[in-house]
């Protein structure tokens, strides 16, 4: 568990429980849980947040419960369950506009998705408590609530490395710790932010100013209510990498000596494997026995963390599955029905994919008769009259429509810039005359003509050459005069009815057939 971790456990399950009073029996039960059973007895932990949710009298106590064990789950890697547990407490939350609760509760899932590194979402969840908890209308909680969440900020900002916001962010919580006034324990809270502060100077290597705000934070520690909390190790391992830094071995020697002797008695998981990584990372460069040492003692302490975290995870998940047991009836029926509308849907969308197939094929099959009863190249352009008024004299209209004809010899439409104006500057011919042209006697705009006979071209190379065949549909593009493989795509379709992957196909399986 990350100090961060530690932090946010203590401060929502200690701030929530001084919220009440300590008399009734949901009171008694809920302070035996949190201090006592969530570390010794997370069986029972777990069931008495389940009994603390039923003997409830209102919406805050079952948040209480709801937050307690999503801490419990959380605490030993259930993350999926304690994330439902916060999602009900947020649900009863919002009905009565507690926006204290939802601050936190917000806050709370920020945590668990930053920790497993599911950024995003927890961004998301943090913008949400950020927001909300400027509607706390007691100041002092939201000064207090508002102060730690700068460190939540912090996380992220260190996560991206930008060690400078970290330290705004760390600065303003604590002024905001200040202003919360004697509701919380300032001098604790101060102490957690100035260490965190340092290790974002020391991680800007400016030892000077890591330095000032490690002392400050052990100052703070030691007029706090809590002086020997594990957060004295934290500090002290902080001091002995400024050492480091500066080149001074001797205060760095004592002051790692002086955090292993904590973290051993304290037996606090993340203290121990930052000592570890700090004192590797020193002996690294200068003795290899004990760097050996440490390393062996850090993939120990890994091994056995994720070893017992393992064991009461498991027996954790069997309580939670034995409770299932009782709505397993109506599970197996959801199962069923579940099961049978995917089966009804893969058997619709195979049936789909198939008819959509043969209509493809027809369209294939219709389309490759027409285009082998009169080749591409035996396509005149039809003089067509017109009952209107004509634009422009039959004698050059009929004078266009040759010179069309004799340039499309050419492949002209291949050339991948290729415009009205520059095939009207090529036939000397006014621009208006040639458009008016082409769309009375094919129907078309002149960008519809001149992309219609590039697919025609490149269909007739597809169907005599069989290299082409085996070309990337991109080339294909390239080759007729698209410089887009989208718009070859969208055109190929709108003139063939197919795309051209199952054109080629098609065109493959007949002369397979041949």
């Amino acid at each position: 568990m990350r100090l961060k971790s530690f932090i946010i456990l203590l401060f929502v399950v200690l701030s929530h429980q001084l919220s009440y009073a300590q008399d009734s029996k949901y009171d008694r039960i809920f302070s035996e849980t949190s201090q006592i059973l969530l570390a010794s007895n997370p069986k029972k932990a777990l069931q008495n947040t389940d009994y603390l949710y039923k003997i409830s009298n209102n919406n805050s106590e079952r948040i209480k419960a709801c937050m307690l064990r999503a801490t419990l789950l959380r605490q030993y890697g259930l993350r999926n369950e304690a994330i439902s547990a916060l999602k009900r407490a947020d649900s009863l939350s919002s009905t009565e506009k507690n926006y204290n609760l939802q601050a936190r509760i917000n806050g709370f899932m920020s945590t668990i998705y930053r920790e497993y590194e599911i950024y995003n979402l927890g961004k998301s969840h943090l913008k949400k408590a950020v927001a909300i908890s400027k509607k706390i209308e007691d100041k002092n909680e939201m000064y207090k609530f508002q102060g730690n969440l700068s460190q939540e900020i912090a996380y992220y900002e260190m996560n991206d490395s930008n060690y400078s916001k970290a330290i705004s962010s760390l600065k303003a919580g604590n002024k905001l710790f200040k202003k919360a006034g004697k509701s919380i324990d300032q001098n604790f809270q101060t102490a957690v932010n100035n260490e965190l502060i340092a290790k974002n100077y020391l991680s800007l290597q400016q030892s000077d100013s890591a330095l000032i705000f490690y002392n400050e934070a052990q100052r703070e520690l030691m007029a706090s209510q809590s002086p020997n909390s594990p957060l004295k190790g934290f500090i002290y391992n902080g001091f002995a990498n400024v050492y480091i830094a500066i080149g001074d071995d001797k205060k760095a020697m004592h002051n790692f000596k002086m955090a292993e002797e904590i973290a051993e008695a304290s037996n606090f998981f993340t203290l121990k494997q930052e000592v570890y990584n700090s004192l590797m990372e020193y002996y690294k460069k200068t003795d290899t026995k004990k760097y050996i040492k440490y390393n062996e003692l850090n993939l120990k302490l890994n091994k056995d963390e994720e070893h017992s975290r393992k064991i009461i995870a498991d027996d954790l998940i069997k309580t939670l599955r034995n409770k299932e047991v009782v709505n397993q009836s109506n599970y197996q029926k959801s199962k069923i029905i579940i099961i049978a509308s995917c089966i009804l849907i893969v058997v619709l969308t195979i049936g789909i994919y198939i008819y959509k197939r043969k209509q493809d094929y027809k369209k294939f099959k219709k389309f490759i008769t027409k285009s082998d009863a009169q080749p591409d190249s035996e396509k005149p352009i039809i003089i067509k009259k017109d009952s209107t008024r004509e634009y422009i004299s039959e004698t050059t209209e009929n004078s266009i429509l040759k010179s069309i004809q004799e340039l499309e010899k050419s492949y002209f439409y291949l050339n991948k810039d290729i415009s009205l104006n520059s095939v009207a500057a090529e036939l000397s011919i006014n621009q208006r005359y040639l458009s008016y042209v082409i769309n009375k006697h094919t129907g078309k705009d002149f960008a519809s003509y001149i992309n219609e006979m590039r697919i025609n071209y490149i269909i007739d190379r597809l169907k005599n050459d069989n290299s082409y065949l085996k070309y990337k549909i991109s080339y294909l593009a390239e080759q007729c005069g698209f410089s887009s493989h989208s718009r070859f795509t969208v055109t190929f379709k709108k003139v063939t009815g197919i795309s051209p992957m199952n054109f080629i196909t098609y065109l493959q399986q007949e002369k397979n057939k041949a």
